[in-house]
């Protein structure tokens, strides 16, 4: 069997395989890049030391062994090669991407070995890009380039475990939008003007790294403050989304999160739901769990189509960085205390039971929900650790950062030798834009594959239960889809670790209990 790409998923993938395949198996792992385990978004050579992850520490599923165990295996000089010194290792600690990038990288290197003393042939194949997959009747035909040349084998099981892809630069309005990736790229930009799509962790990552390369963060006096260095403090950035709004700080909520019997119920009914339905039995758990809160959004008249507005109203009526200061506050206490505060919790549950309800929803219910719950979730889901917040605040208060709302659609034009942002009357001009919106929904036609196309494809969708492709073409082989940008429609939040550990489990285990069937002789 073949896995495609080199990052957590193929990680977590291939952990289930050379654990718990009842017969030895040969592996090749096929990654266009020089190492294998962080992936783009943990790479040294696309992040920043500066940038953090946003998984806590205590969340992160562990591979051979805990994040945490792995830390305290080092000599101090290897924390310090990481920025870390003992006392940084915790629990609730986010560490910064490089951190998790090494992790990965030697729990790989522990996974192969560990593989190969089971009797599983695993195969590292560096620098080899895969080009194409075919389905014949025999399998599955890779083909791939590499340094020495172009070749091809058949396979009965292909992984596809590629995952964020962030092209160098983007368009929009017809003029060019910088990526946020490689960080050393955005570290080099000249000063001036600096506007950035998106308020999310992409976007402090920008700011954080921007900042960082023209001065220093340092703790004055238990505030921490931001000094640009001698000729280098003539720059600003302005982090720019359609609600203007920044991320909330990291809470404290306790692990297994509390259960939402009536959602749950709708959701491990076996059947398809409606989004009313569903949306009826989250409202009647969210008032059982915090009565409150759902008071202070409308109470139990609150329909679906009102939640989002009512969810964000009072954030969208303060200043983005004195609700920063109020709500990081606010997390600190829930941190130190581990107290949860119980309307979190149940939003956080919410958003893995609708995770397993999206594939059974209507295309008419999925719009209705990308349009009403998506937004919660996705903000409840994508907070930011304290360190991040701290840092914007100090940028903020030196003069270098503002955030601003775009409201309506906006347009970009080219202004002498900047851009020109436009959104209804209002209008910005910028030195340069950086486009940190996240990953993009992708297809598979964008993956690049060029026999993945409608004349090999079944008329069936993917599978989402298994991440199976369907195939035209009848034979022994299966492609299983893990590329991250092409489930996002069907499964928006499937961008984290977490889920990159279900998804390789989950096909590991389909491999695995096709590998204990006998084979027919042929």
């Amino acid at each position: 069997m073949a896995i495609v790409g080199g990052g957590p998923t193929a990680v977590y993938t291939l952990r289930g395989l050379v654990t718990d395949a009842p017969v030895p198996l040969h592996i090749d792992l096929f990654e266009k890049g020089p190492s294998v385990g962080p992936g783009m978004p943990y790479s040294a050579a696309m992040n920043d030391p500066c940038m953090l992850s946003n998984i806590a520490s205590r969340e992160l599923p562990p591979v051979v062994q805990p994040l945490d165990d792995w830390l305290r295996t080092l000599d101090t000089k290897d924390l310090v090669g990481l920025r870390l010194c003992p006392g940084d290792i915790s629990e609730t600690a986010f560490y910064p991407r490089l951190v998790l990038g090494a992790y990965f990288t030697a729990q790989m290197a522990e996974l192969i070995a560990l593989g190969r003393r089971r009797g599983h042939r695993v195969e590292l194949h560096l620098r080899h890009e895969v080009t194409d997959l075919r389905p014949t009747a025999d399998g599955i035909n890779l083909d791939w380039r590499s340094p020495s040349g172009e070749a091809s084998a058949l396979y009965d099981e292909v992984v596809l475990a590629s995952g964020h892809r962030w092209p160098d630069r983007t368009r929009q309005d017809g003029v060019t939008l910088l990526s946020p990736w490689p960080a050393e790229k955005i570290a080099r930009l000249p000063d001036g003007e600096i506007g950035v799509l998106g308020s999310s962790l992409s976007a402090i990552d920008v700011a954080v790294t921007v900042a960082s390369a023209r001065g220093t963060f340092r703790d004055a006096q238990g505030q921490l403050v931001y000094e640009a260095l001698e000729g280098r403090g003539d720059f600003r950035l302005t982090l720019m989304s359609r609600k203007g709004l920044l991320p909330e700080a990291d809470f404290w909520y306790d692990l297994p999160l509390p259960e939402l019997p009536a959602l749950a119920r709708v959701a491990r009914s076996g059947e398809a739901a409606s989004l009313t339905r569903a949306f009826d039995a989250f409202r009647a758990d969210l008032n059982a769990a915090d009565p409150a809160y759902l008071a202070a959004l409308g109470g139990v008249q609150t329909s679906l189509e009102t939640f989002c507005d009512a969810y964000f109203a009072a954030r969208l009526a303060a200043d983005p960085f004195d609700w920063a200061e109020r709500n990081l506050t606010e997390a600190m206490r829930s941190t130190e205390t581990r107290r949860a505060i119980p309307w979190r919790s149940a939003l956080l549950r919410a958003h893995e039971l609708f995770e397993e309800l999206l594939p059974t929803f209507t295309e008419a219910d999925l719009a209705r929900f990308h349009a009403t719950l998506k937004p919660v979730f996705t903000d409840c889901y994508a907070c930011v650790p304290h360190a991040s917040i701290l840092r914007l605040l100090a940028l903020h208060r030196s003069g270098h950062l503002e955030v601003l709302g775009l409201r309506e659609e906006q347009e970009i034009s080219r202004n002498g030798e900047g851009l020109e942002m436009r959104a209804g009357s209002w209008s910005r001009c910028f030195d340069v834009l950086i486009d940190a919106r996240g990953q993009q929904p992708m297809t598979l036609a964008d993956l690049g594959f060029p026999s993945l196309g409608p004349e090999s494809l079944g008329a069936g969708s993917l599978r989402f239960e298994d991440f199976v492709l369907p195939l035209r073409v009848p034979g022994p082989g299966r492609i299983h889809c893990l590329a991250l940008p092409v489930l996002l429609r069907r499964q928006p939040f499937v961008q984290g670790l977490v889920n990159a550990c279900e998804m390789g489990s989950a096909t590991a285990d389909l491999i695995c209990g096709a590998s204990a069937r006998p084979r027919r002789a042929g």
